[in-house]
């Protein structure tokens, strides 16, 4: 199995196994990450739990930290070059 397929196969387990599990950053959803990882998730899961971030990686991490102290268990993508 590649490792994209793996990681995929694993974020959707937890998506399935915990309501307070989201995975956010930029183009996660409808194009499934800049690797793939997580491809097809939004459409299963939607939006609200898989969701697409503006271009701004403080942003991003400063959400997912403050969804952290609220409970929920974020799963972040920054894309980098």
């Amino acid at each position: 199995m590649a490792l994209a397929k793996a990681i995929n196969e694993s974020l959707r387990r937890a998506l399935d196994a915990d309501p307070k599990v989201l995975i956010m950053g930029e183009d996660v959803g409808k194009l499934g990450g800049v690797f793939r990882v997580t491809d097809g998730l939004q459409k299963d899961f939607g939006e609200d739990r898989v969701i697409d971030t503006p271009l701004a990686e403080s942003g991003i991490v400063g959400t997912a930290i403050g969804l952290a102290l609220r409970g929920y268990r974020p799963v972040v993508e920054i894309q980098f070059d």
